[in-house]
């Protein structure tokens, strides 16, 4: 009995892969769907919607766009990771992808690393740390050698714990070898206004959620973490410039699909969004949330950018000694 079903699983082994190889030719034939794992509205939102209808012309298909959020992105990203690996579901990934798993290992029911398969490098997007402009120190090194005064008395504040810009704080502190004082707020919003009335005295942020209050005066940018300057802010200096190049940490945006997805699917799927990546319509919807196009969009260049960001952050983590429970 037993040669007998090794006998029948052997000749069922070819009929098997050619079924899965004849369903990835056909690729695809049902609609796409793109998984969001946070609520709509959001910059990830945004930027799955800017490509979907475009994504959907180059496949054929209908691109659906569906909003899973919960867990800080941990419910929706699970949700994809354990989703059949054929190409009809996709997931919207985005920095807290690297940093979740350093922040909350025991709560994370995936494994990141292993679990997904790069697609696409969608947008990037730098963050400025800013200070008040009545606060004492208006560029970087002096806010150093304030911050090595005075250690733990300077506030910088942050969009909340475990976010970019909390983490951002940290990196910018280790980096510096200073100490100043983490006020996480609910939302970005929230510590940049509080930066405007004095309440703190430095925050990172990104500049779309920071332009009115910039172009009121309110706050002033001292530094930006992007490789060379921006052009909307030319005057101010990279922190590369400034002699900080571990500070050049972007904001990023990327398409991944369930590990074990068929190579001709993700390279179905990574052609089209080549072509979706060179729309005029995708590149002008997304610099007008603050978004840039990477020099690179590919396949490639994005697991690149997670392999850094993965042990950046965990490294942050570690040093830092930030823990949660």
């Amino acid at each position: 009995m037993f040669k007998w079903k090794k006998l029948m699983a052997a000749l069922a082994a070819p009929a098997l892969l050619a079924a899965a190889q004849t369903a990835s030719a056909a690729y695809p034939d049902k609609p796409v769907k793109i998984v969001v794992p946070y609520s709509a509205g959001g910059s990830s939102d945004v930027v799955a919607r800017a490509i979907s209808d475009q994504l959907a012309a180059q496949l054929g298909q209908s691109v659906i766009v569906e909003n899973r959020a919960g867990a800080g992105s941990m419910l929706g990203t699970a949700y994809v990771a354990t989703e059949a690996p054929d190409g009809y579901t996709l997931l919207l990934a985005d920095v807290p992808f690297t940093i979740v798993p350093a922040l909350y290992k025991d709560r994370v029911k995936y494994d990141a690393k292993k679990d997904f398969a790069p697609i696409t490098l969608l947008g990037l997007s730098p963050t400025y740390l800013f200070v008040n402009p009545k606060f004492e120190a208006q560029d970087v090194k002096s806010l150093v050698a304030a911050a090595s005064a005075k250690p733990d008395t300077i506030s910088i504040g942050s969009g909340g714990n475990g976010s970019l810009t909390h983490l951002m704080a940290e990196l910018f502190m280790l980096t510096t070898q200073t100490k100043l004082a983490h006020i996480p707020y609910k939302g970005a919003s929230a510590s940049v206004n509080d930066l405007a009335g004095g309440q703190i005295q430095a925050s990172f942020t990104t500049m779309p959620t920071a332009v009115a209050l910039y172009q009121g005066g309110k706050i002033k940018p001292l530094a930006v973490s992007s490789p060379t300057r921006q052009a909307d802010t030319p005057d101010v200096p990279t922190f590369q410039e400034l002699g900080y190049s571990g500070l050049t940490v972007q904001s990023w945006w990327g398409l991944v699909a369930p590990a074990g997805t068929p190579d001709d699917v993700q390279k179905k799927l990574a052609d089209a969004m080549a072509k979706v990546m060179q729309s005029d319509a995708v590149k002008q919807r997304l610099s007008s949330v603050g978004m840039n196009l990477p020099p690179d969009t590919s396949a490639a260049a994005l697991k690149a950018l997670l392999a850094q960001d993965f042990a950046r952050w965990a490294d942050v983590v570690q040093r830092a000694n930030i823990t949660f429970e």
